[in-house]
């Protein structure tokens, strides 16, 4: 037998569940990731990552400029009239199992790992200073207190002129606990400036933090995170009361497209916004074709001209201040890339109106300026200019904008998975009906009421059951349109 014959026999006989509909023509075709708009640094950065270690060019981009945003959320924020966004940005990559998402990770974020490594080292020393200073302190305290020759007014004198030492920031940069609490313990002990990284970003999202009971005050915190604001922590139970300002955090988080499909169409995700926060980017795999190449990623001229830039960027101390806070210098837009910007936001703005085309993804694309502007900014930060430029902004619209397509295509996908899933149940309950017929007066009487629709949604549905040979007309109206519906058998 055939292999073909054989494989024909073993596929699973269908049922009304697996039935096959056709394809709803309104979604568009998944962009190629524009490399280019990365610039010069980045761009052959990630072209390099993707070619040596024979990885889709979204995997690659998506590794580069989550470890860029990082090293320069620390250096500036953006201004623009008096609105301050930060350089943060959250990042989601959806590539098979095997598509070498780790592999590129570790070439982009070598720099991050060295550099973290080295402060472990440090740390031990400074932590040893840290304790030998406070046993020091403990006792001269205990000495003041407990000195008989003073009086309390010298007392409290003597004890305002001591200085506690203070506890050396932890040296984790890259969060290691993907939880809200977590976060917060590592940003209160640790640096202003952090990251969460994760090739398992599905242990994210159906783990812990994103469970029923934690998934509404995680999205209210993450979503806190990007914005830059005040994050505030009220724990009466074990004295965990604080409030931080100016911390500063990067996600990158990579999915496999299963998992990607539950994360991109969950409705509290959606309505909360947070989903809007993310650049997303869906990959093709490469599989049967990456035949071994003798090369070293990380020897790449283009990606040592990477990795030196983000030292320099991680060696640089920003400004805190003295609850250990940023205090970041701002980064203005010059006057041709504010033109360009303002033109830019206002055609996506006219783009959401009621039928226009982004009408579905409101949420992302009232956010696309605004990842313009985190972008330019991370542009500017890398490549060491003092203002953004206009081609800056240009190609940071060019990437705000693949990001948007992106949003727009998943929106697209979860309306016709829906549509599907009403018409297999308008199927299942035609199947239930008198001689598996129905007019659409009828159905527009009896349908359960998740399925009551207008005429001409109703239509639609039963279009697609005709287009899978599922269902046929059997009746028409005065105007000739379909008028009533049976089950075809088989």
């Amino acid at each position: 037998m055939a292999h073909s014959n054989l494989a024909q026999d073993l596929r699973p006989k269908p049922t009304p569940h697996d039935l096959e509909l056709p394809t709803l023509p309104d979604v568009i075709d998944r962009a190629g990731y524009p490399l280019e708009a990365l610039g010069e640094l980045l761009g052959s950065t990630a072209r390099a990552i993707a070619t040596t270690m024979q990885a889709p060019p979204e995997i690659a981009a998506q590794a580069v400029l989550s470890v860029a945003a990082f090293a320069a959320q620390d250096k500036a924020d953006v201004v623009m009239d008096g609105r301050i966004y930060p350089l943060s940005l959250f990042m989601l990559t959806v590539a098979e199992s095997g598509d070498r998402k780790s592999a590129c990770d570790r070439v982009a974020s070598r720099p991050l790992e060295q550099w973290q490594r080295e402060r472990a080292l440090d740390y031990r020393a400074e932590l040893k200073q840290y304790h030998d200073e406070k046993a020091v302190y403990d006792a001269t305290h205990r000495q003041l207190v407990n000195d008989k020759k003073k009086t309390p007014g010298e007392k409290a004198i003597a004890l305002a002129g001591l200085v506690p030492p203070v506890v050396p920031p932890e040296p984790i940069v890259i969060a290691q606990e993907p939880t809200l609490e977590g976060l917060q313990r590592s940003f209160r002990r640790g640096r202003p400036s952090q990251a969460l990284f994760s090739d398992e970003g599905g242990q994210f999202f159906g783990g812990h933090a994103m469970s029923p009971d934690n998934a509404l005050k995680t999205i209210a915190g993450l979503s806190k995170y990007w914005d830059g604001a005040a994050i505030f922590r009220t724990r009466a139970a074990d004295g965990e009361t604080s409030a931080m300002f100016g911390r500063r955090l990067s996600i990158h988080l990579q999915v496999q497209p299963r998992v990607a499909a539950g994360v991109l169409s969950d409705r509290m995700l959606l309505e909360q916004g947070l989903l809007a926060r993310f650049l997303v980017a869906e990959s093709r795999t490469l599989a049967g074709s990456r035949l071994y190449k003798p090369e070293d990623a990380n020897q790449h001229p283009a990606v040592v001209r990477f990795h030196q830039r983000i030292v320099e960027l991680l060696e640089y101390e920003p400004c805190t201040g003295e609850d250990g806070g940023l205090e970041l210098p701002q980064l203005r837009p010059d006057d041709n890339a504010t033109a360009l910007w303002v033109d830019s936001y206002n055609r996506t703005e006219v783009a959401q109106a009621r039928g226009a085309l982004l009408e579905i993804v409101k949420p992302d694309a009232s956010k696309a300026a605004e990842q313009a502007l985190r972008l330019a900014g991370v542009f500017a930060v890398l490549e060491e200019t003092q203002a953004i430029t206009q081609e800056q902004m240009g190609r940071a619209w060019n990437l705000a904008t693949y990001y948007l397509q992106n949003a727009l295509r998943a929106a697209q996908l979860a309306e016709q998975d829906h549509a599907h899933r009403q018409a297999r149940e308008l199927l299942d309950w035609l199947k239930a009906e008198p001689g598996a017929r129905a007019t659409i007066d009828h159905m527009q009487k009896r349908l359960p009421l998740k399925l009551r629709k207008k005429v001409a949604d109703l239509r639609a549905l039963l279009a697609l059951l005709e287009g899978a040979a599922a269902v046929r007309v059997i009746g028409h109206n005065a105007r000739g349109l379909g008028s009533a519906w049976e089950v075809v058998p088989g």
